[in-house]
């Protein structure tokens, strides 16, 4: 979840990602995508006012986030202020001061960010420097060096800053398994379960509203039919996709969600409630893309796990792993580095740039270098997002920088787990062990975890070994890391081994 609080060193005038608070008086706003913890104040009473007395202040981002936006109504007030860009084309913006006059210009770029549709991210260059905001990304091993607007010529450009997504920069994270991967386990699950006969039915568990397109046009394409979801609204100027949707309840792969789903999924009933016309009971089997769940495991495990009798599991990933971040820092090599994402196993409050002992500087510690190839643990991990369409949304009282009390929509997020036990060799565990049997949201410290961190499911007992790291192992992680000296985890009763 983003803990980006909004602004860049380099341009304080502009916002990103985030609409309250102090980003009040930003100059220009920019939005990555549209999944609700990047959102935050986007709808709020102040930055309305504001809009309606600015002559210049815009909203920049992606043709598609801006019909995604526009499909809720809560936003629909942004229409006159949206600027969409587009991907791959610099465009000069003019970040103007409107009481002074004052004029700062800088160019923006939209480079592709493969975290869900619209996602990008934004490269800014000015009198301040080159400076990239990822927002969430995905990239694979080698696809930033075939981006041609991060190179001048045949070099790369000087990036003065990269405000990264850092949700996995954790060498427990290394590695993770490509969509295709993911893709192809759910599809023979898929394929051999629908084959049985037209009662069986597949009900693909999605967390958020959209997101999930890659396996919606995929399944659609191999299995010759349409996913069933809820509303066609977000996707009807998006006809790449609209073609594999519908709302028609009579197919065999559904998608659709519904605020007691779980409840209907153990009574054997889809959240549409379809029922075969015939009265044959329908055979269900729930698959639910979850890699943070993954992440818990401390065995290696395949990307489809089979969790109930009827369940599933798949890893699915909308964020890069440690060795896909290492290699986008490493061509890249940036002087500065901020993680804009809380750390794994840390509060919000703890999740500062200062107490992860980041931001840092990379002259001296890039390129990195991995000194096993080979690593010992493919942990496969991630987070699910949510939109917030279809969840119930808590209002909480911000104070605005000029006084004004602003109500503005929480975000909250929870990840599942569940206990299971694997045959395959086990990864290496670099949770320190804790004294005692805490619970597993509570560290040594006393340091309760948000409800991102937790796992809310299921009412099991947490996976053995596998413990919150202390506040002070996990900031000397950090600083290790920051300064490229090799990470040595040790097993209990095993050597150790290096990443």
């Amino acid at each position: 979840m983003s803990s980006f609080a909004g602004r860049m060193k380099e341009y304080p005038t502009i916002s990103l990602d985030r609409f309250d608070r102090e980003n009040l008086h930003a100059r220009a706003y920019f939005l990555s995508h549209c999944h609700k913890d990047h959102m935050k104040g986007l709808k709020g009473p102040l930055l309305k006012r504001k809009l309606q007395f600015s002559r210049t202040v815009r909203l920049y981002c992606s043709f598609v986030t801006k019909e995604l936006l526009l499909n809720n109504p809560k936003y629909a007030f942004w229409e006159e202020y949206i600027v969409p860009l587009e991907l791959e084309s610099p465009t000069q913006i003019s970040l103007v001061d409107e009481a002074s006059g004052e004029k700062e210009e800088v160019v923006v770029t939209l480079l592709p960010a493969g975290h869900c549709p619209g996602s990008v991210m934004f490269l800014f260059e000015g009198s301040h420097g080159n400076v990239l905001y990822t927002g969430d990304f995905r990239l694979p091993v080698g696809d930033v060096s075939r981006m041609e607007h991060l190179h001048s010529g045949s070099r790369v450009k000087d990036i003065q800053s990269i405000y990264l997504d850092s949700t996995f920069y954790d060498p427990r994270f290394y590695q993770i398994p490509s969509r295709e991967v993911c893709l192809s386990g759910i599809s023979e699950l898929v394929g051999n379960w629908i084959s049985q006969s037209p009662h069986h039915v597949v009900w693909l568990n999605c967390k958020a509203a959209y997101g999930y397109e890659y396996l919606f046009i995929n399944l659609g394409e191999e299995f010759n039919t349409q996913i069933h979801v809820n509303t066609l609204a977000m996707f009807k100027k998006m006809p790449e996709i609209l073609s594999y949707v519908t709302t028609d309840r009579r197919t065999q792969i559904h998608a659709c969600r519904h605020p007691k789903d779980e409840e209907f999924f153990q009574g054997n009933r889809l959240p549409c409630g379809c029922t075969a016309a015939d009265g044959t009971p329908l055979r269900i089997i729930s698959i639910k893309p979850s890699t943070m769940w993954f992440g818990e495991r401390t065995k290696k495990t395949s990307v489809i796990i089979k969790t109930g009798g009827s369940s599933y599991r798949a890893c699915f990933s909308f964020h890069s792993s440690y060795s896909e971040i290492k290699d986008f820092l490493s061509y890249l090599q940036p002087v500065n580095i901020y993680p804009s994402v809380i750390p794994i196993g840390r509060t919000l409050t703890e999740g500062t740039l200062e107490t992860t002992a980041l931001p840092v500087c990379v002259e001296e510690s890039l390129p990195l270098t991995i000194t096993d190839a080979q690593p010992a643990a493919h942990n496969y991990v991630d987070c699910t997002e949510s939109n917030g369409e279809e969840e119930e949304e808590e209002e909480q009282q911000e104070t605005a920088p000029d006084g004004f009390s602003l109500t503005l929509s929480g975000s909250q997020s929870n990840h599942s787990s569940q206990n299971m036990d694997s045959c395959l060799p086990d990864t290496l565990i670099i949770q320190p062990e804790l004294d005692g049997q805490k619970q597993r949201e509570e560290g040594d410290d006393g340091i309760i975890q948000s409800e991102s961190q937790q796992s809310s499911d299921f009412d099991i007992p947490c996976t053995p070994e596998s413990k919150v790291p202390r506040r002070d192992e996990l900031s000397q992680l950090y600083r290790k890391l920051a300064a490229g000296e090799d990470i040595r985890f040790v097993k209990p009763h095993t050597r150790s081994c290096a990443l």
